[in-house]
């Protein structure tokens, strides 16, 4: 196992494109952390820049206690005892499993008895035994992604790195091998580094999550800590689903507060504050809310009230949209329940963050 450290590190393709802006990062041995941000955030380019595909502009990367990249030096990926696996899997297809898996050796001169026993051992772990001489036309995506892992194992390497290793596959297979790629982490205790644009997938696997935007690491925490205390209204939008309803800050005690909406007698909601939001009242911005802290109810004195949009029957729930002066609240409710279209309806939210606006935030992507 090893450790995997950046320390600033940058990176600017040719005609000024930064990729990575200043990343420091530390993975602790046997972590499995994930990059986690939309297309074009910077995380399979930071995944490149640790298994040595791509050098840095500027700042260093360490494999435990060696220096393997800086602005004057990159160490070789051959030399980094990296495990890779792929998007599009990238096995051969002239390549039976075993030969596949096996390669990585043979490049290294291992003799064939060893690379036999080794291949063996990766086959069997990733649930392949028995199909060693299949090819990959032969094979189903999740076996062929299977086949990638073991080909990525048999070197024994310090850390493992996967770059949206199961997008090409469908909902359940992913959904399965999520599991099984967790289940192989505790029993190996590797360090992974997994690249994903996924949500579920970071949530599932990961002791950290690094939300990326723009080459940044805009939230660095646990899977609990991004979902629940978001730092920024990206990272609430871009991780599961958000209400953000066009609010005022008019109390505040510490880091939490009173926020008004802009409804029919002005109606408060509690919540807590973000590190954005300035001493000086009022405050402009927006509330937070996640829809499953979104409670129905019939209107009371004081509740906020709106109109029932929608109800959606999806199996396991109802997604509820309810219009609140303009705004719209989206909430779950038991399948069961009877949900008009037009009811008059009380919210409550249990739970809020308020978020200061700001200059550079998309204003109307947030609802202010």
């Amino acid at each position: 196992m090893a450790s995997i450290t950046l320390k600033d590190v940058a990176k600017v393709f040719s005609g000024n494109v930064q990729a990575v802006h200043d990343l420091s990062l530390e993975i602790a041995h046997g972590e499995i952390v994930c990059l986690l941000g939309p297309s074009g955030c910077g995380k399979t380019t930071t995944l490149r820049l640790i298994a040595g595909f791509e050098g840095p502009t500027s700042g260093e990367l360490w494999i435990g206690d060696r220096l393997v990249s800086s602005a004057r030096s990159v160490v070789a990926p051959a030399r980094r005892n990296l495990g890779m696996v792929f998007q599009d899997y990238a096995v051969w297809p002239h390549r039976n499993v075993m030969d596949n898996v096996a390669y990585p050796l043979k490049i290294r001169k291992v003799s064939r008895a060893e690379r036999q026993k080794r291949a063996q051992e990766a086959i069997g772990l990733v649930g392949l035994s028995g199909l060693e001489k299949r090819f990959p036309e032969q094979l189903s995506g999740g076996q062929q992604q299977r086949v990638a892992l073991a080909r990525a194992l048999v070197g024994e390497p310090e850390a493992l790195l996967l770059d949206e290793p199961l997008s090409n596959l469908d909902a359940k297979l992913r959904e399965k091998m999520r599991f099984e790629i967790m289940d192989l982490h505790r029993r190996l205790g590797l360090t992974l580094v997994y690249v994903t644009h996924d949500q579920s997938e970071a949530m599932v696997l990961s002791d950290w999550i690094v939300v990326m935007d723009h080459g940044r690491a805009v939230q660095i925490g646990t899977p609990w800590d991004v979902y629940r205390t978001p730092a920024t209204p990206f990272v609430a939008d871009f991780i599961g689903l958000a209400n953000f309803l066009p609010a005022e800050l008019v109390e505040r005690n510490g880091d939490q507060g009173t926020a008004e909406l802009p409804t029919p007698g002005a109606q408060r909601v509690a919540c807590s504050l973000a590190d954005n939001v300035e001493d000086t009242l009022p405050v402009r911005g927006v509330l937070f809310v996640r829809p499953e802290d979104v409670r129905l109810v019939e209107p009371s004195e004081g509740d906020v009230v709106g109109s029932v949009t929608r109800a959606t029957f999806l199996g396991a729930k109802l997604d509820v949209r309810v219009d609140v002066a303009g705004a719209e609240w989206r909430t779950e409710a038991a399948p069961w329940e009877s949900i008009e279209e037009g009811k008059t309806i009380g919210v409550r939210a249990q739970r809020a963050i308020f978020f200061a606006s700001e200059a550079d935030q998309d204003d109307e992507s947030k609802g202010i």
